[in-house]
């Protein structure tokens, strides 16, 4: 393979970084095979291969995007590929999917506390203690720890409910940017 094409592929494995290995051997692979398709099958020079995949940094956000799509899990890894397809997506994402993508973490975050405060109000009730730092209060109105159980449990399900349909939302917008960038590069789910 020419030196123009395996610079290309070591770019691509750079800006693939953040996955396992193993997933990037099997991208650069499988872009290599196209490579080799597209000069075998379609008699294109390597540089009009290179155009026809475009980009290696749009080619491999593509692929961390497509990477963050797959596994609905969280995790250090999976927020390193994050990072990674923020920065290779442009300025106009780094505004969006962070809003969307922090403020699900935190209404989740909000709708588990919710509840466990609720719970710590009810039990210091119960057991005879006062717990002036877990309150539900209203304007004025300070509610009575029985009640106020009942207001952080459904508290707690709708934030939670909402960080889940933020959290939805981000890997919609994952899934466009993806999409827009297979795309542009001329790769689509029915091109490989």
């Amino acid at each position: 393979m020419e030196a123009i094409l395996n610079d290309y592929l070591e770019k691509i494995d750079k800006y693939l970084k953040p996955l396992p290995a193993s997933e990037r051997v099997d991208i650069v692979r499988e872009i290599k095979s196209e490579m080799t398709q597209l000069a075998l099958e379609g008699g294109l020079s390597p540089e009009q291969i290179l155009e026809r995949l475009g980009n290696p940094k749009e080619l491999a956000g593509a692929y961390l995007g497509e990477a963050l799509v797959k596994n609905n899990g969280f995790g250090l890894r999976r927020f390193a590929t994050a990072v990674a397809f923020y920065s290779l997506t442009g300025l106009s994402v780094m505004f969006v999917l962070p809003f969307t993508g922090v403020l699900a973490v935190s209404l989740m975050l909000c709708g588990i506390i919710a509840p466990l405060a609720g719970i710590i109000q009810m039990a210091g009730y119960l057991l005879g203690f006062d717990t002036p730092f877990v309150v539900v209060q209203l304007g004025s109105y300070l509610a009575a720890p029985p009640i106020a159980f009942v207001y952080s449990i459904a508290m707690g399900i709708l934030l939670f409910m909402l960080g889940r349909g933020c959290w939805q939302l981000t890997l919609k917008l994952w899934r466009s940017i993806r999409e827009r960038r297979l795309r542009s590069t001329g790769r689509d789910k029915g091109v490989q």
